[in-house]
């Protein structure tokens, strides 16, 4: 066997020259091996557990300013202390409830987008079409005098069916609104969609609605809005009863209304508007008794009267 003897100082000289190298990184761009981010594997990067809590985004502060519930729903913040109490308001009742300033701050709301069965309310958005239909027939509030249906003329129904609540002059007056289903489109023109009539159901945002854009004047021109406003605040022998209080306790307001009331079912209501000099409330209330409940009428009656009587200290003490 051959040997081949290698010269030491060759083998010398090699090992000197591999000491002496510098380190070379191995390009690994082609490897099919996943390659570590450099900043992610050296000793001297920060782990994200570590940074400065003045670097990180800080927790919002908690908001001072209460929650709003289903009474306060509506009212500015600094506002929220400043509406009625709902304390007389009875339990074993579905209320159907909304309240209003003139501003549009909504200072006491209950199931107010709930259908119900309105009674006597839904005839003042009947009597608003059908005003709002002779209006655009170029009716003037002479005219209703002299022209009419069912052998009467419609200021003498339109007064019926406001003033005493009378159904057969609702009936002549509403068979008269559906002509050309004008009854549903002039409704649903104003936005209140939720008002039907068979069965007769409303929403206590809806009748809200009704009276908003009646007082303001944008459903029927000022002679047919003051002669429904007139109608609403003629006094009838049970205008002392329910919101009626108000005549009353606020002797020096006016308070212009529709009640509701009915016996089977059961329900109990008013709305109107509240004018106390160069203020006004718009008011819907309602109550039915909740299944399984004792309550009676009389029993809501009572609790809405009530209830009139603090909304009234309320505004004594409002400033």
């Amino acid at each position: 066997m051959k040997t081949y003897a290698v010269p030491v100082f060759i083998l010398v000289f090699l090992l000197f020259a591999c000491q002496a190298a510098p380190h070379v990184g191995i390009d690994t761009t082609n490897s099919p091996l996943p390659v570590k981010d450099a900043a992610a594997t050296s000793p001297s990067a920060t782990p994200s557990s570590m940074i400065r809590t003045a670097e990180r985004p800080q927790p919002a502060e908690p908001d001072p300013t209460p929650a709003l519930t289903e009474s306060t729903a509506g009212i500015k913040p600094d506002t929220i202390q400043s509406f009625p109490s709902d304390a007389a308001l009875i339990e074993g009742v579905e209320w159907y409830i909304l309240i209003e300033n003139q501003a549009g701050e909504v200072l006491l709301a209950k199931n107010e987008h709930e259908s119900f069965q309105p009674a006597s309310m839904i005839k003042i958005p009947i009597a608003m079409v059908v005003l709002k239909l002779l209006q655009d027939q170029g009716k003037s509030l002479q005219d209703l005098h002299s022209v009419g249906v069912s052998g009467k003329n419609f200021a003498g129904l339109l007064e019926a069916m406001v003033v005493v609540s009378d159904e057969h002059a609702t009936d002549a007056l509403e068979f008269f609104a559906r002509g050309g289903d004008l009854l549903r489109k002039t409704l649903d023109n104003w936005g209140l969609q939720q008002t039907t009539f068979d069965p007769r159901r409303s929403t206590a945002s809806d009748l809200m609605l009704s009276l908003q854009i009646l007082e303001g004047e944008s459903a029927l021109n000022q002679e047919f809005t003051d002669f429904l406003l007139e109608l609403m605040g003629t006094y009838s022998e049970n205008d002392h009863l329910f919101l009626g209080r108000f005549n009353s306790t606020l002797p020096e307001c006016q308070f212009l209304n529709k009640r509701g009331t009915l016996l089977s079912p059961t329900v109990a209501a008013d709305m109107g508007i509240l004018i106390c000099g160069e203020q006004t409330w718009f008011f819907v209330v309602a109550g039915i008794p909740a299944a399984g409940s004792s309550v009676t009428f009389e029993d809501i009656q009572a609790s809405i009267e009530a209830f009139a009587v603090d909304f009234a200290n309320f505004i004594d003490d409002s400033p």
